[in-house]
């Protein structure tokens, strides 16, 4: 289980992170590239109510958090399962057993390639965080696995929600926007009758506390801004669960790349 160190420097996300491929560089993570900061967390006292934010800031220019443990195995055999510990947050993650690839829930990074499509780019299509240059990435695909999509927190605890910042990823953003998934062919020409739709769904131990929908593609609206998500409607939780659905599905499910980015989750004590 991986823990986090938190912080903020302030890093301009700008049009110009949008220019045709030919102007930019295709960045490739190595595993140089890994970090593992020290564990730590954002609390911030506003009126006697404490704040936790997941936001974080990495060393290093496109960095891509990968487990190392695959002592926890899942997934039909398919993932090594582990943990990202922020404190209070943990989140699911999980490492493709065939490559050492990102699979499904949540892994972190400070990738800045917002122009490559498919599934190995693992970026967000703002190239950076809302104010730092680091994000989550999110692959919701897991169910079929066995691997929720969720954050819960330490020892079960339950927090108020609050908000949080969404975009899409550069893999999402490509496929809708451009046709383009990277050669796998899946998806359709995008229309002004489709959507895009990201669902996050709060849990008190087993009983549903409601849904926030927010749509990262509304027709031709394709979000490519970190753009703020109130979840204070769900209430006192114990569970965010993650889900994305599309109007571009095919024979075997969803043809939209099942993948998203988060940063700045908030809930309060």
């Amino acid at each position: 289980m991986m823990a986090l160190a938190m912080g903020f420097v302030f890093v301009s996300c700008d049009e110009e992170k949008l220019t045709p491929e030919e102007e930019k560089p295709v960045v490739t993570p190595s595993d140089s590239a890994q970090v593992t900061p020290a564990d730590s967390t954002q609390t911030t006292p506003v009126d006697s109510v404490v704040l936790h934010t997941l936001s974080m800031t990495l060393p290093q220019a496109d960095s891509l958090y990968l487990s190392t443990d695959t002592s926890l195995v899942g997934g039909w055999g398919y993932y090594y399962i582990d943990t990202i510990s922020v404190n209070p947050f943990k989140l699911v993650h999980s490492v493709g057993t065939w490559a050492r690839a990102f699979g499904m829930g949540f892994t972190y990074s400070s990738l800045t390639d917002t122009v490559t499509p498919g599934s190995s780019n693992n970026s967000a299509i703002t190239g950076c965080g809302v104010s730092t240059n680091a994000y989550f990435t999110v692959n919701t695909g897991g169910d079929m696995y066995g691997i929720d999509t969720e954050i819960t927190f330490e020892g079960g605890k339950a927090y108020k929600a609050k908000e949080c910042y969404v975009t899409n990823s550069t893999y999402a953003y490509r496929a809708i926007k451009d046709q383009n998934d990277g050669g796998f062919g899946g998806v359709k020409e995008w229309t002004a009758e489709d959507s895009f739709t990201l669902t996050i769904t709060g849990y008190n131990g087993a009983t549903e506390t409601g849904h926030v929908d927010f749509k990262l593609a509304d027709g031709f609206n394709i979000v490519k801004t970190w753009e703020k998500v109130d979840l204070s409607s769900l209430g006192e939780v114990t569970t965010l669960h993650f889900g994305l659905t599309s109007t571009d599905n095919g024979q075997y499910g969803m043809n939209t790349p099942s993948y998203f980015c988060l940063d700045q989750l908030t809930v309060t004590e």
